[in-house]
C-alpha cells in the first residue's frame, strides 16, 4: 500500500476513507439526550487569567484575592478560587532555567484549580505571506523562543497556513516541547509569495487564480455601485487573503472554548499594502478587522512578527504588510514586532508580557447556549492597569459546532493528554508488528467495554483510527460509524490491519458520539524495524486468556480495495483464535495460571534452522525475573512466517505491572530475537 502522509487537518476534513462499517442507527435516544443537554444548566467553575501592571508596564506580583473585583455580565461575582503565577526570568550569568513559582491563597480542601490554567502559545507560520528567507528566520525565532523562554508546564502548538492546504495543525497544544521542535523541523511547505529568485506558480495556484477571476469577472461592482476594471493579479491576491481571514476566523471561534489566554505568535509579512488600503473596495480591511475582533473575543492575543523587516526596502516586489499586522496585534490585544531578525528581544518581550499573572475562579450557571459573557476585572489599589480576558462563551451543544470546530474537537480528543472540551475516557490499545514484509504488517487491537462507554455509544458513534509517523503526519487512517446497540456482547475487540513502512509511529483510536460529542480514546506506539537479510525475527505475541465468545469488529477498507483483494481478518494473521479464548490487552486476573500466546516469527536465509524458545516474567516494582515453562501446542507456516501456539505456566503473582519476555534463538547461527509484552495483574 502506498504510504499516505497527508497532514492532520487535511485528512480530517477531506481525505477520510469511505465509511467502512455502517449500520442504521437508532438515533431517537441520542436526539433526546441532545435535546436534554441543550436545556441543561450546569454549575461550572469559571477561570479568568489576569495580568496587572503599573503605569510603566512592569508586572505587579504581590496582589491577593481580596484586591480583585470581578463582574460577569455586569453582576458582581464572589471570587472563590485564586492562583498566582510568578515566573522568575533567567539570569544571564548563570544561565539558569526559568523556574515557575506557584503561590496559592487559602482554598477549601475540596477545591482544586485545574493545571490547564498555565500559559498557552500557538506558533502560527504564515507560509503564504512569506518568502523562503522569511520562513527560515521564522523557524529560527520559534526555536529560540521554545528553547529559552518556555516553562515545563507551558503548552505550545505549531500551526501553519498555506493557500494550497489551508490551516494545518502540525502539533496540537502540548507540554512536550521536543515534539513541537520536531514538528517545526518537519514543515517543508514552499512559501506562497514566490521569492524573486524562485520559480513560478503551481497548478493549484493557477486553479485558484482562475476561480478568483471567474468569481469576479473582468469588472466588479464597487461599494458605490459603479463598475471598474479589475486587475486579475490583484483579485487573485484578494482571493488568497480572504481565504486566510476565513481560516483564522474559524480558528478563533474554536479557541473560545479553551480556557485562559491563547497567545498566538504569528510570523507573517501581512497583507499587501495596496490591498489593505484600497479605497474603492474596503471590504477586505473590514473583514480583517472583524477577524481581529474575533480573536480578541476568544482571548487569543496575536503577537505579530513582521518577517520582511527592513528587507522590504531592498526587494523588487515587497509585501509591505506591516500595517495589517499592527492592526491585528492592537485589536486582539497582542504586540507588534517590526523585524523577525530581532528574535532574542522579541522572545524576551513576549516572555515579560505573559510571565506574571493571576487566575481568578468563580462559579457560574453554564446554560449550554453558546452566548457571550462580558467579564470586567478591577483591583482595589490605585494606579494599576488590569489586563484580563474580555469575556467568554458559554458551552454549546456539539450539534451546533462548525465543521472546523468538530475537526479541532477530534484533534483535541486524539492528541491531548487533558482535552479541553471534556473529561477523557480511555480504553486499551496494543500495536502488533507481525511481518517482515511491508504489506499487511501491522495490527492495532483495542478492547472496548460497552458498559464503561455507554454514555458515548448512544446513537450515532464514529470510530476513527489515526497513525502518525515520526514527523507527526498521518501515515494511514480509517473512519466509520458503528451502531453498538446491535452488538450482543458487553465487550468488543476492535482491530485494524495496516501496511506501514519502517519507522516510529504513534497510534490513536477515537470513539466519538456524532450527536453529543462525547468521546473516548486509546493510544499506543510502535516501531516497524527495517528488514533483515538473514537471521531470525520474532514478532510481539497475541496473548490469549480463558474467556468465551469474544466479539471482534474490524475496520474494513474502501469498497475499491475490497474488490481488488479479499480483506485479511485477525484469524488470518493469528490462526489459533477460538471461541474459548479472548485477547489479553492490559489487565490479567491473578487467578489465571496459564496463558496462551500466538507467536509469529520469520527465519531468513538459514538452512535447517534449530530454534529454541524461552520466556521470562519480570515484575516492574522489584525487577525480579522468573523463568516460565513453555509448551508448544501447535505450529504452522503461512507465507514464509512460522506461527506457534504456545502455553505459558504462570507463577503466583502480586498485583502490579509485569513484562513478558519471549526470546527465540537459532542454535547453529546463534541468531537471537526478543519481544516484550506488558500487562497489569489485578
Amino acid at each position: 500500500m502506498k504510504k499516505r502522509t497527508i497532514l492532520l487537518i487535511l485528512i480530517l476534513s477531506l481525505f477520510f476513507q469511505t465509511k467502512a462499517f455502517t449500520s442504521k442507527p437508532d438515533s431517537s435516544q441520542a436526539k433526546k439526550d441532545q435535546k436534554a443537554l441543550q436545556h441543561e444548566v450546569t454549575v461550572t467553575l469559571k477561570l479568568v487569567q489576569v495580568y496587572v501592571t503599573d503605569k510603566k508596564g512592569d508586572p505587579i506580583t504581590d496582589l491577593t484575592k481580596a484586591d480583585f473585583i470581578l463582574y460577569d455580565n455586569g453582576k458582581l461575582q464572589a471570587i472563590t478560587d485564586f492562583e498566582k503565577h510568578n515566573l522568575a526570568l533567567p539570569v544571564k550569568k548563570t544561565e539558569k532555567k526559568i523556574e515557575e513559582k506557584l503561590e496559592e491563597t487559602e482554598l477549601a480542601p475540596s477545591k482544586k484549580i485545574p493545571s490547564r490554567m498555565n500559559r498557552k502559545f500557538i506558533l502560527l507560520l504564515d507560509i503564504d505571506s512569506n518568502d523562503l528567507l522569511g520562513v527560515a528566520k521564522s523557524k529560527k525565532a520559534a526555536f529560540h523562543f521554545i528553547e529559552t523562554q518556555l516553562q515545563p508546564s507551558d503548552e505550545i502548538g505549531i500551526f501553519s497556513y498555506s493557500p494550497l492546504k489551508g490551516l494545518i495543525v502540525h502539533e496540537y497544544l502540548t507540554s512536550d516541547h521536543k515534539k513541537v521542535i520536531e514538528a517545526i523541523k518537519s514543515i517543508k511547505d514552499v512559501p506562497g509569495v514566490v521569492d524573486e529568485e524562485g520559480g513560478g506558480m503551481t497548478l493549484m495556484q493557477e486553479r485558484m487564480r482562475a476561480e478568483a477571476e471567474a468569481g469576479l469577472g473582468s469588472e466588479s461592482s464597487t461599494t458605490t455601485g459603479m463598475t471598474r476594471n479589475v486587475d486579475p493579479e490583484i483579485e487573485f491576491l484578494k482571493y488568497k487573503a480572504n481565504n486566510f481571514i476565513d481560516g483564522i476566523k474559524e480558528l478563533a471561534k474554536s479557541l473560545r472554548y479553551i480556557p485562559g489566554y491563547k497567545n498566538i505568535i504569528l510570523f507573517s509579512a501581512g497583507i499587501k499594502k495596496e490591498l489593505f488600503y484600497e479605497r474603492d473596495d474596503p471590504r477586505l480591511r473590514s473583514k480583517f478587522e472583524d477577524m481581529s475582533k474575533e480573536l480578541a473575543s476568544s482571548s487569543s492575543p496575536v503577537h505579530a512578527v513582521y518577517t520582511e523587516g527592513s528587507r522590504y526596502l531592498l526587494k523588487k516586489n515587497p509585501v509591505v504588510g506591516m500595517d495589517s499586522l499592527k492592526m491585528l496585534s492592537k485589536i486582539s490585544g497582542g504586540k507588534y514586532f517590526n523585524d523577525v531578525v530581532h528574535h532574542e528581544e522579541i522572545s524576551k518581550e513576549i516572555q515579560n508580557s505573559t510571565s506574571n499573572y493571576y487566575v481568578l475562579g468563580y462559579y457560574i450557571n453554564d446554560k449550554w447556549d453558546g452566548k457571550y459573557h462580558e467579564v470586567k476585572v478591577k483591583v482595589e489599589r490605585k494606579g494599576y492597569q488590569v489586563h484580563a480576558q474580555a469575556g467568554y462563551f458559554n458551552s454549546k451543544p456539539f450539534s451546533e459546532f462548525s465543521e472546523f470546530e468538530k475537526r479541532l474537537h477530534l484533534i483535541d480528543l486524539a492528541m491531548s493528554d487533558t482535552p479541553y472540551f471534556q473529561e477523557l475516557t480511555r480504553f486499551s490499545l496494543i500495536s502488533l508488528h507481525c511481518s517482515q514484509k511491508n504489506e499487511s504488517n501491522f495490527v492495532l487491537l483495542s478492547e472496548i467495554s460497552l458498559e464503561r462507554i455507554k454514555e458515548i455509544i448512544r446513537g450515532k458513534t464514529e470510530l476513527v483510527t489515526l497513525i502518525f509517523d515520526s514527523e507527526n503526519k498521518i501515515a494511514d487512517s480509517y473512519q466509520g460509524e458503528v451502531n453498538f446497540s446491535l452488538i450482543p456482547k458487553k465487550k468488543v475487540y476492535y482491530y485494524s490491519i495496516f501496511s506501514l513502512q519502517p519507522g516510529q509511529y504513534e497510534c490513536r483510536v477515537v470513539l466519538r458520539n456524532l450527536e453529543t460529542g462525547k468521546g473516548a480514546v486509546a493510544s499506543s506506539s510502535v516501531k516497524i524495524p527495517e528488514e533483515i537479510d538473514s537471521g531470525i525475527r520474532i514478532y510481539p505475541p497475541l496473548l490469549l486468556i480463558p474467556e468465551r465468545k469474544a466479539f471482534y469488529l474490524k475496520a474494513l477498507k474502501t469498497q475499491k480495495e475490497k474488490a481488488e483483494k479479499e480483506p485479511l481478518s485477525l484469524i488470518n494473521i493469528y490462526p489459533f483464535l477460538s471461541n474459548e479464548h479472548s485477547p489479553l490487552l492490559e489487565e490479567l486476573d491473578r487467578s489465571v495460571s496459564r496463558l496462551l500466546a500466538v507467536v509469529r516469527s520469520s527465519i531468513i536465509n538459514i538452512k535447517e534452522p534449530d530454534i529454541e524458545l524461552t520466556a521470562h516474567l519480570i515484575q516492574h516494582s522489584s525487577g525480579q525475573k522468573t523463568d516460565l515453562s513453555v509448551f508448544i501446542l501447535s505450529a504452522e507456516n503461512r507465507e514464509e512466517v512460522d506461527i506457534l501456539l504456545i502455553e505459558l505456566e504462570l507463577p503466583e503473582m502480586e498485583p502490579g505491572r509485569y513484562s513478558l519476555e519471549i526470546e527465540a534463538e537459532e542454535l547453529f547461527t546463534k541468531s537471537k530475537s526478543q519481544v516484550t509484552r506488558s500487562f497489569i495483574i489485578k
